[in-house]
């Protein structure tokens, strides 16, 4: 059971400053989003971010997530979305990363996110 395998999520391109993800929205996704609007924007810059931080960091060291502020800029359909997550600071203990949705093909942004991560102790 993992996030990516169960909403479809292909890791399309994952580096210690850019991740890049892709999710096909189905009619279901478009129903949670109705139900939790923002759901899907924080799901996959959250995810993304994540995927990227954890690449700057030693073995023994996690990243955790300290803050999210989402801006959801229009609304879903059917199709093709794509997070692009790049790395805006790597510092020592704390990471920034800014991540972007839109639609396959468009430069139209969906949404705009800012994820703070935080170096941990596993």
């Amino acid at each position: 059971m993992s996030l990516l395998s169960d909403m479809g999520i292909e890791v399309v391109e994952k580096g210690k400053h850019k991740v890049v993800l892709e999710m096909e929205l189905t009619p279901e996704h478009l129903e949670m989003e109705k139900n939790k609007v923002g759901s899907i924007n924080a799901m996959l810059s959250e995810t993304a971010a994540s995927i990227g931080a954890n690449l700057n960091l030693e073995q023994d060291d996690s990243a955790a997530i300290t803050g999210v502020n989402v801006h959801n800029l229009n609304s879903f359909k059917l199709g093709k979305l794509v997070v692009e997550a790049i790395s805006v600071r790597n510092g020592e203990n704390v990471q920034t990363w800014q991540a972007t949705t839109h639609f396959d093909k468009s430069a139209i942004a969906n949404g705009l996110s800012i994820v703070m991560l935080k170096k941990i102790q596993i």
